[in-house]
């Protein structure tokens, strides 16, 4: 893959995970690192970060970039918590 493509492909997935959160859980977040999974083994680009100015409330999640959906989900008790608190289930498919 090229570099350019690598590069539009996180700019997508960021833009698509801080929507998820906005969109889902009314959170404002950001992305702190990105990777881009082995082509082999998946057409993914995992992705670590937190809420805006709560770093405590840390989460990853990670973009299949084929199918165009977020997958993989993991929070740290305090974003649980947070994501409780607005009246959401974290858990809810």
């Amino acid at each position: 893959m090229k570099e350019n493509e690598k590069q539009a492909l996180f700019q997508e997935a960021e833009t698509r995970a801080v929507n998820y959160f906005k969109d889902k859980y009314e959170l404002n977040v950001v992305i702190t690192s990105k990777e881009l999974l082995p082509e082999m083994a998946l057409d993914s680009i995992a992705m670590e970060g937190h809420v805006v100015e709560q770093e405590d409330q840390e989460f990853t999640i990670s973009y299949d970039y084929n199918d165009k959906k977020i997958k993989n989900f993991g929070m740290s008790p305090a974003i649980k918590a947070a994501i409780i608190a607005k009246g959401y289930d974290p858990f809810a498919k």
